[in-house]
């Protein structure tokens, strides 16, 4: 052996001592990719360290069938060949989630593991694996054979990297790829100029992913030296893949923003870093993870008992005085929530959808209290969350559909116009109510945009199927309170109409009592600016809410639809049939026309029309039906 060849396994060498040093200075990081990765440098340092040490017994003794020269050789021939068991079982734990997955790859990296010591044990008699001549090392049948399965294992890991892209880290999927291309570049120049660089390079690679995968830094936070938020979902991510059960405690510490306005943010800080150290040393936590500025997390893995004594343990030392570094006594106290995994969450997402939850109620009830996730509603929450995951999804793919059900002129004895209906159907939820998702998309901002899509499909339809050459003489769409607020939504319509070519009777706007319960000049603004334009309202569901006859007084309505449950109530309760006639004969006396909701039989129809309805609307005519339905319905005479 060259010395030249000597020198690059000895940098290799002091590259891979220096990590494992570093490795065993840091932090602990409870990751099942870190020890993998660990053992693996371990391995290469061995396999390194045996073949200089071969390679210099040969050389002293020139006998190369020497027995302890046989044994050191078998050994780093076995972790040889175990290099690429780890590196592919260290992918796939790297790109992956999934323990299942994962245990399988780690099955079949220990069997075939299991069979190369087997293999080497057996060497010395069937030299299937390697045979030492004079010349160097040549390889038997049974190591070409490894070889093939080994790659086979690295491509497997690989693939499912590239198969998984969307769910892998790009920081994880880039050094991986570096690392293989480095790999097979010192390979190859190698194999040219004969020069022993793979080992060197090797060392190098696993220092780059040391430094960008496995660094304590990158998974730490600064204040705290906790583990941070990105950490805790890798973390909880796999725990979930597993399907075992483990507790989670949220500690979130109440006006912490007052501290830091009072004492300072360094006097902040340094808090933080006591409440930290404490929650780390509590007996049967595992993990503690700094969440958000004034949040931890804790990890227990062990039965409900343990969470109920940290639990207390937690409360009870905020009952008493944190100090600062001037040793001013601070009071602080903490909301804690208590979560069962997987009952309460059966995902990473869903578990910060239940903490996010579980510590507003907490604050808002119990401030400086427990909670236990299960005591809230969080099925209700879970059920919210993928419905508005649902709606976001239908608005990106422009998946929201508008149905039109027709309305029904008692004069005109047809058709005359329709109510757009927006509706979602959703692949794993199914079909989801208006009555469902709307108050949704309202409470997290989503209304504005949707709003503005059904108006943009409606206008569409409008100009599409040259509406105005048939009897339809407007659409109604259901405009939500939160829309009317909105500083520039008249100026939106206009906008939106104008590029539709849609003329403003063509289209009425319908709002409820709710609605026009708002006095904001924004509101009433809006709705001026509409009117004047040309577009007509209509109020909505009168009669479910909080009726008064001053919305009808001073709002600029044209059509009052009355609530559906009004005109069922109507036909089941006499003084519900009473109530109903003076309302109609009232609505009739201001020069209101009325919308009658709920129709579904003739003897309703009948009814409705001789008190002095002027419009019908219900499943009797027709329920909502998509655009090409309802061309196919107008032409039709109803009966």
């Amino acid at each position: 052996m060259r010395v030249s060849d000597l020198a690059f396994d000895c940098m290799a060498l002091a590259i891979l001592g220096l990590i494992i040093l570093w490795y065993l200075v840091d932090k602990r990081i409870p990751l099942l990719s870190r020890k993998i990765y660990f053992g693996m440098v371990l391995t290469i340092f061995t396999a390194g360290l045996l073949e200089i040490i071969a390679m210099n017994m040969v050389r002293t003794s020139g006998n190369h069938e020497d027995i302890l020269y046989i044994v050191v050789l078998s050994v780093q021939q076995l972790t040889v060949n175990l290099i690429p068991l780890l590196f592919a079982y260290y992918i796939s734990v790297v790109v992956s989630n999934d323990a299942r997955v994962n245990k399988m790859l780690s099955i079949a990296c220990f069997f075939t593991a299991f069979l190369v010591a087997i293999l080497i044990c057996l060497n010395p008699m069937l030299k299937w694996m390697f045979e030492s001549t004079p010349s160097g090392i040549e390889r038997g049948g049974a190591a070409v054979v490894l070889i093939i399965v080994d790659l086979l294992l690295v491509s497997y890991s690989i693939l499912s990297m590239f198969k998984n892209r969307s769910k892998v880290e790009f920081k994880h999927a880039i050094m991986v790829t570096m690392s293989i291309c480095l790999c097979v570049l010192a390979i190859i120049y190698q194999h040219i100029t004969n020069t022993p660089i793979v080992c060197f390079s090797i060392a190098c690679a696993c220092l780059m992913v040391y430094h960008y995968l496995n660094n304590v830094g990158t998974i730490t936070d600064a204040t705290t030296l906790l583990y941070n938020r990105n950490f805790m979902g890798s973390y909880l991510n796999y725990e979930f893949s597993t399907g075992k059960k483990f507790n989670l405690i949220a500690v979130a510490m109440d006006d912490f923003k007052f501290i830091n306005k009072t004492y300072g943010v360094n006097t902040g800080d340094s808090l933080l870093q006591q409440v930290g150290g404490y929650l780390s040393e509590l007996s049967g936590v595992e993990a503690v993870f700094r969440f958000g500025s004034d949040q931890f997390c804790l990890f227990l893995r062990k039965k409900s008992k343990d969470i109920d004594k940290v639990t207390e343990d937690i409360h009870n030392r905020f009952l008493h005085p944190w100090y600062s570094e001037s040793s001013a006594a601070i009071m602080m106290s903490a909301s804690i929530c208590c979560i069962d995994c997987p009952k309460d969450a059966k995902t990473y997402e869903g578990l910060i959808e239940v903490i996010d939850y579980s510590m507003t109620i907490a604050k808002k009830t119990r401030k400086g209290g427990v909670v236990r996730s299960s005591e809230l509603d969080v099925d209700n929450l879970i059920n919210d969350k993928a419905i508005e995951k649902a709606v976001k999804l239908a608005m990106d793919r422009d998946e929201l559909m508008v149905h039109y059900q027709p309305i029904y002129s008692v004069e005109k004895q047809k058709y005359n116009s329709a109510e757009a209906l927006v509706r979602l159907k959703d692949e794993e939820l199914g079909w989801i109510s208006p009555e469902k998702f709307i108050p949704i998309a309202e409470k997290n901002g989503l209304i504005m945009e949707m709003g503005d899509m059904i108006l943009k499909k409606v206008c569409k339809f409008i100009r599409d199927y040259s509406i105005a050459d048939t009897d339809i003489e407007y659409i109604e769409i259901n405009i939500s309170p939160v829309q009317l607020t909105q500083l520039d939504f008249a100026t939106r319509v206009i906008k939106i109409l104008e590029n539709y070519g849609v003329k403003p009777e063509q289209i009425n706007f319908e709002i409820t009592e709710t609605a026009s319960l708002g006095t904001m000049a924004v509101l009433n603004d809006n709705i001026g600016r509409l009117v004047d334009y040309g577009i007509s309202f209509s109020l909505d569901d009168y009669g479910s809410g909080h009726s008064n006859i001053d919305y009808i007084n001073h709002m600029p309505f044209k059509i009052i639809k009355i609530d559906k449950c009004i005109i069922w109530d109507a036909f089941k309760n006499e003084k519900a049939g009473i109530t109903l006639e003076y309302t109609i004969g009232m609505l009739n006396a201001l020069k209101l026309l009325i919308v009658a909701e709920g129709v579904e039989t003739e003897e309703m129809r009948d009814k409705l029309e001789n008190i002095g309805c002027h419009y019908m609307q219900g499943w009797y005519y027709s329920k909502a039906v998509p655009d090409t339905e309802f061309m196919e319905l107008i032409s039709s005479t109803p009966q």
